[in-house]
């Protein structure tokens, strides 16, 4: 063969290896660009499925502040509200991904709430008893979305919680 026709092919398989490398390195930056972005869209529902249930905490805390006392009927209509509270807290807080220890931790604080009239207390400790539930829960959906480690069970917490278990076992020897 003539030099003239091995200059060609070597210059096509030259051209045939570098357009396949363009090709591969193409199909390399856009799986990483869409791994990327993916990344970032979690990132930014966990974000916003977060601060969205951080809100719904900081509402139901004002509106327990500001619980009139009042009548049975009032009451009745403040429970209403707080279960249909609990439902949509609930199924916020099943938005944010990658929260497994966060959810599980807010919502055995958040199970607290149904306690405050059964124990016997007035209407003001009744209303420090929803402030404490919901601050403690605040705190550990605000470090969530932090990214710092969840904090501990405060030491008010953990004494409701004892109250609760007190009272359980006490309505338990009842019956």
């Amino acid at each position: 063969m003539r030099a003239e026709m091995w200059a060609g092919l070597f210059s096509l398989g030259g051209a045939v290896i570098g357009a396949g490398g363009a090709i591969l390195g193409a199909w390399f930056q856009q799986r990483h660009q869409a791994k990327t972005a993916g990344e970032q869209r979690r990132e930014e529902r966990r974000y916003t499925s977060g601060q969205a249930a951080l809100d719904m905490l900081i509402r139901l805390r004002h509106a327990a502040a500001n619980r009139a006392e009042g009548d049975d009927e009032s009451e009745s209509a403040w429970t209403d509200q707080l279960v249909e509270w609990s439902t949509s807290f609930d199924a916020a807080l099943f938005l944010v991904p990658g929260g497994d220890e966060m959810r599980e931790r807010v919502f055995e604080v958040v199970r607290h709430l149904g306690y405050y009239d059964m124990l016997g207390q007035n209407h003001r400790e009744a209303n420090g008893w929803l402030d404490q539930v919901c601050g403690e829960a605040i705190t550990i959906l605000s470090a969530f979305l932090r990214e710092d480690l969840l904090p501990p069970q405060s030491s008010v917490f953990l004494d409701r919680q004892d109250m609760i278990a007190a009272y359980l076992r006490d309505q338990a020897d009842r019956s």
